[in-house]
Formats: C-alpha cells, structure tokens, sequence
C-alpha cells in the first residue's frame, strides 16, 4: 500500500516541472516568442529608396533612377557558404574568397536582407533563377540605379552613390546596411534632399529561406528633384574640347556667379568607382575646386590694376625689355627673363612698350619693374581682394581655398608681378576673377543649384545670386585693362583663342612647374569673357601639363561651340600647331 501511494506522488513531482515550464513558455514568454516564431517564418524585404533626378537650367535630365535587378541574401537563411560561393563565382565573375567572405560576414541583424551583387546583367539572372533550389537564403530583387547621363563628363560635379559605410551608419540617421547614399559631388550635398522613402515587401518562407507568398507591400516614395545652374551643352563641349588633358575647365555666368559648366580630368566612373581607385591619375581630385596653382601671367591683370591705381605708371608710358631684366637682390645680382620665344629659342625682346602692348604680349620684364614699383603688399592686397586664395563659397564639397601669402614669404614683388612665387589660386577662383572684370566689379559667390522641386514640380526652395561684395574699379583703369584683354586675344599671346564673328577679351597664363632652364613641364591657363559688349560668360581652361597657348585653343573651341554650333571648326590644325610654339613659356 505504501507503494502504491508514493508512485502517485513521483508521478506528481515528474510533471510539476514540466507543466511550470509549458506554463512559462506558453503564457509567461507567449510574446517573445511568438515574435521569434515569426521571425524564422516572415521577411521584410526592403525595396530600394528611390533618389530624386537632377536637371541642367534647360529641363534636361542630367541624373535619374533606372531599374535593375540586384542579388540579394538573408544572412540566417544561408545553408553552405563555401557550396554557395563555388556555384556563384564562375558567373558572376568574382573571386569565390571575395563571395564567401561577404556571406560568412557577421551581420548585426541576420534577418535584414545584405546585397551580393547589383545590376546584374541577363545571363546572371537566368542563371540564379535556374539554380534557386541549391541557392537557400539568395534571391533576386528588383532596384534601382543612377543613370548618369554624361558618364566620367561630369562625375566630380554630380558625384555618385555607393552603399553607406560602417562609420557612416554610426553616424547617419534612418540608414541601414546596404542603403546608398551620396559620396561626392551634387549627390553628396543634397543627399538629404534627393533620398526617397523607403518601401518593403513583407513575405513568408519556408525552412529553406525560399519565398512561399507575399503578405503585403509599402510603396517607396521618390525623393526631391534638383535644378541645377549648368547647361547640359555647355558641360558636353568643355569635357569633349578638354580631351585627354589634366586639367579644367569653369565656365560662369558673369552676371549673377551661376555655375554654366565645370569639368575636371581624368574623372572616375560613377558606375565603376571601384576601377577609378586603381587609377594613378587622381580621378577624385576635383581639379577645379581642388587643385592649387600658381596663376602665372593671368596675375598680371592685378599688377596692372594695382599699378594705374597707384599712378606708378600711366598709359604711355613706356619701359624696356631687353628680354633681361638685372635685378638687385642683396649682394647677388639676379637675372629675371621674359618668356621664351620658341621661333628663335630666345628670351622675347620687345623693346620700348607701354602697358597697352605690354598686356598683350604678356611681357615679363614689363610686368616686373611695375611690381618692383608697387611692392609685394599692395599686389597681394589685390588679389586678396577680387577673391584669390580663399574659398570662394561654391555649393559643392572640398573646396580648397588657396593661398595669398604674407608680404616677407611671398617670394618678393617680381615674382608676385608676373604670379609666380607663394602666391596659389584653384580654378574657380580665376573664373570668378575674370568674370568681375566682365561685370564691373561685382564679386559673385558662384553657384550650382537653382532649385529643389518636389516629385510633383512645386518649388519648395530657390537659390537666388549671392552678391559678396562689389569692388571698386576706377572706370578708366577699367577701360585700359579691358582693352588690353580684348588685344590679347585680337593680336597677342591669346590669338589662338579667337572666335571669328565673337568679341573675346582674355588673358593667358604659363606658371612654371620648375626653372624655365631645365624645361621641366608647366602649368597652361586661359581665362577669358565673352562677348566684348554685355559678356554672358567667363571661362577658365586650366591644363596640369602644358602651356598657355593650348588652353586658349581649347578656350576658343569651346566659345565656338556656345556661339556658333553649327558652323565648321575654322581654325586649321596646322595654323594650331604654329601658334602653339610662339609662346610656349609666356
């Protein structure tokens, strides 16, 4: 009997736990668990976050969303990785290391979809579609895909988009892995503006991770349009005339500082950057707002200036150049050259001059006893003033600001004079500067942004012209400075940027690299306005390596292509070639 009555009791104390614990888990965990539950069962698969499309002033479209197809994965439905990576490999052309890194990869949540490959191409669809039962946790998902219409042409003005980094999703809001966001240029700056919202699908699966239904669907929502300054044709001659050249081109509206056309080269790719990053010429260096050059005898505009507005020189009168210029330096004697003559090999000898033939034909040794007349200080100042070596406040990113340099480490008057020395400005700073001469005076900030309208064309924001500052030109010196700009181009050193039927008032400018006796490569600018009367452009064409007479060639070409698109190039490329070896050091 007392068996029988202690069995029950074991019975008892077996099951106590096990009904406490059935108990626990159903009613106690009910919730946490049944989220888990769900969680093994139901995806949420979020759809690409659509980007608003970015227009040239004329309504072109110079940016906008395509549909492609992306390989994507659910991190906890992977079966085989090293299985995996073996079949994708062939196709999609990756290293299988590279693919089975990526699946391997710890992931903070392991049921967010991750991205093997994007914009796959018609063989890699049907190929993983064929394969999908050996394939557990991979599917194909339509997305979404910048075009960019002008390529490399415009890539450091618009930019690109590349998936957020892990420092950047520390950092960043309502960004998850995977997601794509501006890294340069227009896309960088206006990431906010231009990013959509994000929309998902919400599935079922089964133990396999394969899609058994759709459950329901949010719809994305597309993100702000943009508006920009440049002209789309503009853009297309300044990349097309650049060529294969180093350098820039910056082409502004003189009235109001809008940005018509910037290109820098050699540019990335913005569909293959990863490409661009083997490229050992600098692709993302934005040459235009980047790079700091010594602005050569384009400077001689503010010796001129600086010099009639100190009366140390009036318009006839007129000093020597013997092609040397003896300077006292201390105790030592030093020898300051014109620029180099390529017909004869010689230091150019121009004689007896004034300061409206001096302009022209560039002439150093001119140029260089005025500045000793002016001093360091003042010529600086000049500088300073219309805005070189400081940033110029153009809405896009890094730019740098140059450098105007203390008088005592400037490298003394006689370099200043002809811009040489410490003295270093980018790019756009030299197309704000010729444009306020253009204007008159008026110091724009230049511009790439006119508007951001939403997805159904309502304005929501406008970015009128920013006036910085006006400055002070007396009209006569003025009217002498815009003559000699118009004679540079007319019969001077700028001839080869004339534009038969146009008015162009310009000034180049060769910065030596290193002494002119080594003949070591040299930097070629050319800044010019068109036309003479009422100009609707400035333009900078600054070349890495080569010289001045190029970048007018260039310059010219591109005025031709403005003014007049369809008439035939008129200048021969024999007539080019002699003109390039007049003034190859001026």
């Amino acid at each position: 009997m007392d068996r029988l009555k202690v069995l029950p009791r074991l019975i008892y104390l077996f099951f106590i736990p096990l009904f406490c614990g059935i108990f626990y888990l159903q009613i106690i965990r009910y919730f946490p668990y049944k989220k888990l539950s769900e969680r093994n069962c139901l995806r949420i698969i979020d759809l690409d976050i659509p980007r608003g499309t970015i227009f040239d002033r004329k309504g072109e479209v110079l940016v906008a969303d395509r549909p492609c197809f992306n390989l994507c994965f659910i991190p906890f439905d992977l079966k085989d990785c090293e299985k995996t990576s073996k079949i994708l490999a062939p196709v999609l052309n990756i290293l299988q290391e590279k693919i089975k890194s990526t699946l391997r990869k710890k992931y903070s949540n392991p049921f967010e979809q991750q991205f093997l490959k994007r914009d796959l191409g018609g063989k890699e669809i049907a190929f993983v579609e064929e394969e999908n039962e050996k394939l557990p946790g991979l599917f194909i998902q339509v997305g979404l895909k910048r075009d960019y219409k002008l390529g490399r042409d415009a890539s450091l003005l618009l930019g690109y988009t590349g998936e957020v980094s892990p420092g950047e999703l520390e950092r960043l809001e309502d960004v998850k892995s995977g997601d794509l966001i501006g890294k340069e240029g227009i896309e960088k700056v206006f990431d906010a503006v231009l990013k959509g919202k994000r929309g998902g699908i919400r599935i079922e699966v089964d133990a396999w991770g394969h899609k058994v239904r759709t459950l329901g669907k949010k719809e994305s929502s597309p993100g702000n349009n943009i508006i920009l300054s440049v002209d789309l044709s503009i853009q297309e001659s300044a990349a097309k005339n650049l060529g294969d050249y180093p350098g820039s081109v910056v082409a502004m509206d003189p009235r109001n500082g809008e940005i018509l056309a910037l290109v820098s080269k050699p540019s990335f790719d913005p569909d293959d950057i990863q490409s661009s990053l083997r490229h050992p010429g600098k692709p993302f260096l934005n040459r235009a707002l980047q790079g700091c050059y010594a602005p050569g005898s384009i400077y001689k505009i503010c010796t001129e200036l600086a010099a009639l507005e100190k009366k140390v020189i009036t318009p006839t009168d007129k000093l020597e150049c013997k092609g040397i210029l003896e300077v006292a330096e201390g105790e030592r004697i030093r020898l300051f050259h014109c620029w180099v003559d390529r017909k004869t090999d010689q230091y150019k000898q121009h004689g007896w001059i004034d300061i409206n033939t001096a302009l022209p034909q560039s002439c150093n040794i001119f140029f260089g006893q005025i500045g000793l007349m002016v001093g360091a200080k003042d010529l600086l100042d000049c500088g300073e003033k219309f805005g070189l070596g400081a940033p110029t406040g153009i809405d896009l990113p890094g730019e740098k600001s140059g450098y105007i340099p203390p008088p005592e480490y400037s490298g003394g008057a006689l370099n200043l004079s002809i811009g040489q020395g410490a003295l270093l400005v980018t790019p756009v700073q030299l197309a704000r500067f010729i444009a306020t001469i253009a204007n008159g005076g008026n110091l724009w900030q230049p511009q790439v942004t006119k508007q951001i309208l939403d997805p159904a064309g309502n304005t929501i924001l406008s970015f009128p012209p920013h006036l910085q500052r006006s400055i002070f030109i007396p009209e006569e010196n003025l009217a002498i400075l815009r003559e000699g700009l118009y004679n540079v181009v007319e019969q001077g050193t700028g001839i080869n940027s004339k534009v038969p039927g146009l008015s162009v008032c310009g000034k180049t400018g060769t910065a030596q690299i290193a002494k002119s006796e080594l003949d070591l490569p040299t930097h070629g600018a050319f800044v010019c306005y068109a036309p003479r009367e009422n100009p609707v452009i400035a333009l900078c064409v600054f070349l890495d390596r080569a010289n001045s007479a190029e970048a007018a060639i260039i310059a010219g070409r591109i005025l031709q292509d403005i003014f007049f698109p369809a008439k035939e190039k008129l200048t021969t490329e024999s007539t080019e070639k002699n003109n390039l070896t007049t003034n190859k050091h001026e």
